[in-house]
C-alpha cells in the first residue's frame, strides 16, 4: 500500500487522499457504468486533463488498473483489450522515385505532416520499404512526408514518426541526471524518432541529415499544436549495421548503447539487439526543464 499513500506522485500530477477519496467513490458509485465511462467522469471530476484540454484518460485509466492490481478497487466488466476497429490501416505505398541528384537540385526539400487521411499511406510506406517494418505507432505521435518539388513535380522521398520516449534507458537516464521520480514526472518531454525512411532509390548526399534539420525546427510547434506543450529533448535507436552518421551530421549526440532489452522492457522478457542512443536538445535549457521541481515547470502537466 505504500505506493499508493497519499501524497503520491503518478506521472507529473500529484494526487491527494482527497482525489484518491473521489476517485475510489466515482467507480464505487457508478459501478453499472462502463469502464471507459468511468474513465471519463472520473478525468472531469478530478478534473484531469492534458494542457490541450483533452481529458487525461489514458493516464486514467492505467492508473485504475494498477490499483485494481493492488486490490484498491473493484473495477467495472472491460472488453477484449483487442480491438480490430483500432489497428491502422495499410493502403498502397507511395511509388519508389528514382532520384540520383546533388541536394542543390531537388530542392526544395519539405517536411510536412500527413493529413489523417494520408495515414494508410505513410503505413504502406513505412511497412514496405522501412528495415524495421511498422505496425502501428501507440500514444502520442506525429508522422511526416519528406517531399520534394524539384521540376514542378511533388515527389515522395520518404518520412519519419516520432512517438513516445523510452520508459527508462539507463545511459539516457544517467545522462539528464534523473532520479526515478523526475524520469516519472518528465518523460513526456522527451520525444523519440522512432522510425526515419528515405526510400530506397533515393541517393542525395546530405539528404539525410538536412531533412533531420527541418524536422527539428519544425516539431517542437507540431507537437504544441497537437497536444499543448513542446517537447525538451529528442533521442533515437540507432541498429546495426548503421552507425549513425546522419544524426551524428545533425549534430546529435551519442550516449553509448542500450542494454540490449526493447525500449520497454523492464522485466527482462525479450531478447533485442544492442543499438546506439542517440539525442539532440530542441532547448537550451533543455536539462533544466528535465529536472526542475514541478512548480517551477510552467510548460504542461502532462504524465509519464
Amino acid at each position: 500500500m505504500a505506493r499508493w499513500d497519499p501524497p503520491f506522485w503518478y506521472g507529473s500530477r500529484e494526487f491527494t487522499r482527497a482525489d484518491m477519496a473521489l476517485v475510489l467513490h466515482t467507480v464505487q458509485r457508478f459501478g453499472g457504468l462502463s469502464f471507459g465511462e468511468v474513465v471519463a467522469t472520473i478525468c472531469e471530476n478530478l478534473p484531469w486533463r492534458a494542457p490541450n484540454g483533452q481529458l487525461k484518460v489514458d493516464a486514467c485509466r492505467q492508473l485504475l488498473l494498477q490499483w485494481e492490481a493492488a486490490g484498491l478497487v473493484q473495477l467495472p466488466a472491460r472488453q477484449p483489450a483487442h480491438n480490430p476497429a483500432r489497428a491502422e490501416r495499410v493502403g498502397t505505398p507511395p511509388p519508389s522515385p528514382v532520384v540520383r541528384a546533388a541536394l542543390r537540385d531537388i530542392q526544395p526539400v519539405r517536411v510536412e505532416p500527413i493529413l489523417p487521411e494520408e495515414g494508410p499511406t505513410w503505413n504502406a510506406m513505412m511497412t514496405t520499404y522501412h528495415p524495421l517494418g511498422f505496425r502501428r505507432a501507440f500514444g502520442a505521435q506525429q508522422k511526416y512526408w519528406v517531399r520534394t518539388e524539384a521540376g514542378g513535380a511533388q515527389r515522395v522521398l520518404g518520412g519519419l514518426l516520432f512517438a513516445a520516449a523510452a520508459k527508462a534507458l539507463a545511459v539516457r537516464d544517467a545522462w539528464v541526471g534523473w532520479a526515478p521520480e523526475e524520469r516519472q514526472r518528465y518523460r513526456h518531454r522527451i520525444v523519440a524518432n522512432s522510425r526515419y525512411l528515405l526510400l530506397p532509390e533515393v541517393v542525395v548526399p546530405h539528404l539525410a541529415s538536412h531533412v533531420l534539420g527541418l524536422t527539428l525546427r519544425r516539431l517542437p510547434g507540431d507537437w504544441t499544436r497537437r497536444y499543448g506543450f513542446a517537447p525538451v529533448l529528442v533521442e533515437t535507436f540507432v541498429e546495426r549495421p548503421w552507425a549513425g552518421t546522419c544524426y551524428r551530421a545533425a549534430n546529435w549526440l551519442c550516449l553509448g548503447e542500450t542494454a540490449g532489452r526493447g525500449r520497454q522492457d523492464r522485466t527482462h522478457a525479450y531478447a533485442e539487439t544492442v543499438k546506439s542512443v542517440w539525442v539532440h536538445p530542441l532547448v537550451r535549457n533543455w536539462r533544466a526543464r528535465l529536472t526542475a521541481p514541478l512548480e517551477v515547470a510552467t510548460d504542461d502537466t502532462a504524465d509519464a
